[in-house]
């Protein structure tokens, strides 16, 4: 059994408690991380690897601009290429209030330095993406250097920086409670011993709200299982026709080694804990594909997996330390979109816990947003 101490001990292994833990320690932090299963293989290896800067709420966008930043550096700084791809984010636009409100959202993103994202007209869309048909579509927009990277790499990189820097990395151990006396964290319990430490940072992404409960904090998230499929080889597809996204269903689709990756969230999906797939999301899905992509529909299925997407009730990420419980830190509830902004939120809290000002105000990722109800929803869910 260890009895082991920290400044902070990371809990959850996925790519965003990686990434915390790294910059933590390159900031001289002694930090444990502790991981019930492997690194890795929850939220984070089960994702769809997106990376992309057009959201609806300003702060998501000027987040994931340093994201990209981060990840444009990560083989230098790591020695691991994220391989990331730049084949674009192309949302498919087809009612009115749609198109009102995605062309609104363009002055934002080029104020923010998204300067590349553009509209498309109907005719563009269809020589952009090949695969898309439909005459009910209006229009589209763009942003030809987001793209997707490589989750599994991304981790490598965090964690592998990490290890080298000194953080423990204990796989197979799970939380068991966050020792306080009402007022401040004092310790962690693990199925491998306790560990010391004024700071614990809740990484746990669809179980965030358990670790949250054993701190006697309410964590606002809840698991949703989403189903991925992959298709058998499509060779007439380009490897470089962008991700797509159908925005009306959240129907999304992109290359994925020789054949193409796609999901769709359900209307009527209900909390769980399930990782099993589901079959029948394809029935559920073949109107839409038939309608949309019609050659996707043709392809045979190559394999299939689900993972948990964290949703919280804004579809915001809750990001930074709780009030009420000294040394209690949030990071999690990213609603779909941890993956890219995990080296954001790793640099940004770091900065934050080592007593500089992030130089990305994260005011409206505060916990204390759901008691306050200042809340700004984020609407680009897919």
């Amino acid at each position: 059994m260890i009895r082991d101490s920290a400044d902070a001990v990371v809990v959850g292994g996925g790519v965003v408690g990686c990434s915390i833990a790294y910059h933590l320690a390159r900031r001289g932090a002694k930090v444990v991380l502790v991981e019930r299963d492997t690194l890795g293989s929850q939220s984070t290896g089960r994702c769809a690897g997106g990376v992309r800067r057009q959201f609806s709420s300003a702060a998501n966008v000027v987040m994931q601009q340093l994201s990209v930043q981060l990840l444009a550096g990560l083989e230098a700084e790591t020695g691991v290429d994220p391989e990331f791809r730049h084949i674009g984010y192309l949302f498919v636009l087809t009612s009115d209030s749609q198109v009102a409100d995605f062309r609104g959202m363009l002055p934002m993103w080029h104020e923010t330095g998204v300067t590349d994202a553009r509209w498309l007209e109907p005719r563009e869309v269809r020589e952009l993406a090949p695969l898309v048909q439909g005459d009910d579509i209006l229009g589209g927009t763009f942003c030809p250097s987001d793209g997707i990277a490589s989750p599994h790499a991304v981790t490598l990189a965090y964690s592998g920086a990490a290890r080298k820097l000194g953080v423990r990395l204990l796989e197979g151990v799970e939380v068991e409670g966050i020792g306080h006396d009402g007022a401040r964290v004092h310790s962690v319990r693990t199925t491998a011993g306790e560990i010391s430490t004024s700071a614990v940072f809740n990484c746990a992404g669809a179980w965030a709200s358990r670790i949250g409960a054993m701190a006697g904090i309410d964590v606002p998230v809840e698991p949703y299982p989403r189903n991925i499929f992959v298709t058998d080889a499509m060779p007439e597809v380009s490897r470089r026709h962008p991700m797509t996204i159908d925005f009306a269903t959240s129907f999304y689709f992109h290359p994925e080694g020789d054949g193409l990756l796609f999901g769709m969230g359900m209307r009527d999906e209900k909390p769980s804990y399930s990782t099993d797939v589901d079959w029948g999301v394809l029935d559920a899905m073949a109107e839409v594909i038939d309608r949309r992509a019609p050659r996707l529909g043709t392809a045979g299925i190559q394999t299939a997996w689900a993972g948990l997407y964290e949703m919280t009730p804004d579809h915001q990420p809750i990001l930074g330390p709780v009030d009420g419980l000294a040394g209690f830190w949030c990071a999690c509830g990213f609603s779909g979109h941890g993956f890219q902004q995990a080296p954001a939120v790793g640099y940004l809290l770091a900065q934050w816990f080592s007593g500089e000002q992030p130089q990305i105000p994260l005011d409206i990722f505060a916990h204390r947003r759901f008691a306050t109800g200042k809340v700004e929803p984020e609407t680009n869910v897919v």
